[in-house]
């Protein structure tokens, strides 16, 4: 069986990670952040990578209550996932997950906005 090394490089080339609304909730509190990302995989490994070394400094809150109770007590949840649209590959979702994530807040009040890739500035 022969493997078609440039397809496969091609077909690697051309995908797309899942971008959506996510919710990272606190189990021992029932604190809830929501907030979307281009790449749910990615935003979930550095979310919860800069909490678990205590650098997630734009939150301090979240920060606190991860110092506090532990991994353990947290999880991240995929709300909902947007999908790309086959015709347009140059189209940027970011506007719409923005929408996606306040409709989100909306149904959940409590609930605080969080921003994956939002760094203090100095």
């Amino acid at each position: 069986m022969s493997v078609d090394k440039k397809r496969l490089r091609q077909e690697y080339n051309e995908m797309r990670p899942p971008m959506g609304c996510f919710s990272l909730s606190c189990e021992a509190t029932d604190d809830v952040f929501i907030g979307w990302a281009t790449n749910l995989k990615n935003a979930k490994n550095s979310l919860l990578f800069r909490l678990s070394v205590g650098s997630l400094l734009h939150m301090p809150e979240l920060q606190q209550l991860y110092t506090e109770h532990g991994s353990e007590k947290f999880s991240f949840t995929v709300l909902e996932e947007l999908h790309y649209d086959k015709n347009d590959e140059t189209r940027d979702y970011k506007e719409d997950l923005a929408i996606l994530t306040e409709i989100y807040l909306e149904k959940n009040p409590e609930a605080k906005e969080i921003q994956v890739w939002k760094y203090p500035q100095h």
